[in-house]
């Protein structure tokens, strides 16, 4: 695979995303571990490049800071208007405003939901879960480690890595299963890289190397030999990948040259403010000291002309300020543009006034839009996640603490905020359940409820209070049927008695 990249400085010409990395094996084998370590570890670092790259970008980091003037020199402002830590900020918050839970998906699994829901809380997923987002918000993917412990209180525990130093290689087979996963530490010149397949963990040796080509710290390693192999008590792969999108960029990824053109404007601007006040002087007819140079002339700020026989001395400052307006207008224009290809809602600078309200306004400003995007962006972190759950789950099994299914007991479940749009919600759950649909499903598909097996088991009686009991329908309807055949019998009889009176 070859680098899709060119380095420039601190910046990139062109970036398509973090490469998913791919074994030209089955297994892993004592005697081929090394070699395809190396093998993906020279993908594996030219997505930490590009990973560098916009973490310092997302930092403030950015390519205006080496920007460089040939004429004019002395009048270079560097302004960073940091649009990268407000998309991450912004995706971070609206991704996960609280927690990720699981929620049962049968009435029969409530109370092992809840249990389950108890230890994920103690092993700490939930905080892994923020770093997660955190991560693959910035540089397009995120790993997570997944391990045992001894404590029966908190019989698991899991960690966000960092994605830098953790990565996933996968099969070539359908599916694309991961097949091993490893994790680099740096000690000085020396790479400690673990390996973990299904079957056992490897421990290698390797040597670390400082690149220099960029201004961020970058360093490749490479795997020389196995000091360790060790048997993977698990049986699972404990380091599982996230990723914000499909093809693996970040969420300002896609508009880094926006982004760059309003910090080369907005520096402009500032330059055109203070060469306004620092304006270009031009002398006619001016006679100086052979030690009065221009830069005396503009640190002094004044002069004292003589004029020369008829020619009268004449000494002007030019200046033309840049129409701040129509910049303004054309700021405005690439945030707005920034804000629609990451999917954001507008704000509008300097704000609008409208009468469109409640769901015109969702849509008109691009909540939807924003909303839309975080639901493809759940989908892939469910893919994951069900990683997770498996090994979660095996752990938990094994311990005799709890025996619960994945996708069959419980899945999992992103709490945004259910009141928004709260009355059209209320509205379409009355509709549904006027209509005789099972309150389950229109708790589900109102949106008004993260847990519609949870929510209709506590309301039930209050439900049924109002709506009425199933069991009274079928009660309703068995003595409707009977009644109903008991007339068509009475009177198919009187119908035959007739029949005959009428004959004799």
């Amino acid at each position: 695979m070859a680098d899709n990249t060119s380095t420039n400085g601190i910046g990139y010409g062109v970036m398509l995303g973090r490469r998913n990395i791919y074994a030209s094996v089955d297994s892993i084998t004592p005697e081929n571990v090394v070699a395809e370590v190396n093998s993906a570890l020279k993908f594996h670092f030219m997505n930490v490049s590009e990973m560098e790259y916009l973490y310092w970008y997302r930092r403030g980091l950015q390519p205006i800071l080496q920007r460089t003037k040939e004429r004019n020199s002395f009048v270079n402002n560097k302004i960073v208007e940091n649009h990268a830590e407000e998309i991450v900020t912004f995706k971070n918050g609206f991704f996960l405003p609280e927690p990720a839970v699981f929620v049962a998906r049968r009435a029969g699994a409530k109370s092992k939901v809840d249990k389950l829901n108890e230890y994920l809380y103690r092993s700490g997923k939930h905080i892994a879960d923020n770093q997660l987002v955190d991560w693959f918000h910035t540089v397009g993917k995120a790993a997570l480690y997944i391990e045992p412990t001894p404590d029966e209180d908190v019989p698991v525990v899991a960690y966000a890595l960092d994605p830098r130093s953790a990565f996933v290689v996968y099969s070539l087979r359908p599916g694309n299963a991961p097949l091993y996963a490893v994790n680099i530490v740096k000690d000085g010149d020396i790479a400690k890289i673990d390996v973990w397949t299904k079957e056992n963990v490897y421990r290698l040796i390797g040597g670390a190397e400082p690149v220099q080509a960029t201004s961020y710290p970058v360093y490749e390693a490479t795997a020389v030999s196995v000091v360790a192999v060790e048997e993977n008590r698990i049986k699972h792969i404990p380091i599982i990948e996230y990723r914000y999108n499909s093809i693996n960029t970040a969420a300002f990824e896609q508009v880094t040259w926006l982004l760059d053109a309003i910090n080369t404007i907005q520096s402009n601007r500032v330059d055109g403010i203070e060469q306004f006040i620092q304006s270009i002087a031009v002398a006619v007819n001016c006679q100086f000291e052979d030690d009065v140079t221009a830069n005396k002339i503009r640190e002094a700020g004044m002069i004292a002309l003589k004029s020369v026989g008829e020619n009268k001395a004449d000494f002007k400052i030019l200046s033309e300020e840049l129409n701040q307006e129509q910049t303004q207008k054309l700021v405005d224009d690439l945030y707005d543009q920034a804000l629609r290809i990451c999917s954001m809602p507008t704000t509008t600078k300097g704000g609008k006034s409208t009468s469109d309200t409640g769901v015109a306004t969702i849509y008109r400003d691009g909540w939807e839009q924003a909303a839309g995007a975080a639901r493809n962006t759940e989908d892939l972190f469910k893919e994951s996640d069900k990683l997770f759950e498996e090994i979660f789950c095996d752990i938990l099994r094994a311990k005799n603490l709890l025996n619960v299914k994945p996708m069959i007991d419980f899945e999992l479940h992103f709490v945004r905020n259910e009141t928004a749009n709260v009355q059209s919600k209320a509205q379409a759950l009355n509709t549904m359940l006027a209509s005789g649909i099972h309150p389950i499903l229109a708790l589900s598909k109102s949106g008004i409820s993260s847990d519609p097996v949870g929510d209709y088991t506590m309301s039930e009686k209050y439900m049924k209070m109002i709506w009425g009991s199933p069991d009274k329908v079928d009660e309703v309807e068995q003595q409707t049927t009977g009644q109903g055949e008991a007339k068509i019998i009475e009177q198919d009889n009187n119908n035959g008695e007739n029949a005959t009176g009428g004959d004799v």
